[in-house]
């Protein structure tokens, strides 16, 4: 390799001229990696974030559970308080006359497949239904004057 400044020849691994001193080549620094930095950052991110979703997920399961089953009981209310409306309906036109699920049919009431409506007593004077969703909590019972009672298993 030849000096820029001189021109004498020095060796190919020289640092300086022997000449004059001058520098002909620059000792390459070695620059320090911080990939494993980078790494511990990002793994300590991703590990963080699935502790937050843990966490929320820990909070809404049961949360979302609940708000199942309230929906699911409401449903069952919601279908014994029209199969009373519909039984009294009935009993205008036939006071003497026991109601049965098929005759609540006649009068477009066809429970949910969910919700097990029984007829417990059909008369007029003691009618009394009961309701419950299959995944629900509550039971709910309607009197003759569509009384609506809950009552837990």
């Amino acid at each position: 390799m030849y000096c820029p400044k001189c021109g004498k020849k020095n060796d190919d691994n020289a640092y300086k001229c022997t000449k004059c001193g001058t520098i002909i080549q620059q000792v390459p620094t070695e620059k320090k990696s911080n990939t494993a930095v980078i790494i511990l950052v990002i793994a300590g991110i991703v590990v963080g974030l699935f502790l937050l979703i843990a966490i929320l997920a820990a909070i809404a399961i049961p949360s979302f559970v609940n708000y199942q089953t309230k929906a699911r009981d409401a449903l069952a209310q919601a279908e014994i308080k029209n199969a009373c409306t519909a039984a009294a309906a009935f009993f205008i036109d036939h006071p003497d006359k026991t109601i049965t699920l098929d005759d609540l049919k006649e009068k477009g009431i066809a429970a949910h497949p969910d919700v097990e409506l029984a007829i417990e007593d059909g008369t007029m004077e003691a009618l009394s239904m009961r309701a419950k969703h299959i995944k629900g909590n509550k039971i709910y019972v309607a009197d003759r004057n569509c009384a609506i009672k809950e009552i837990q298993p």
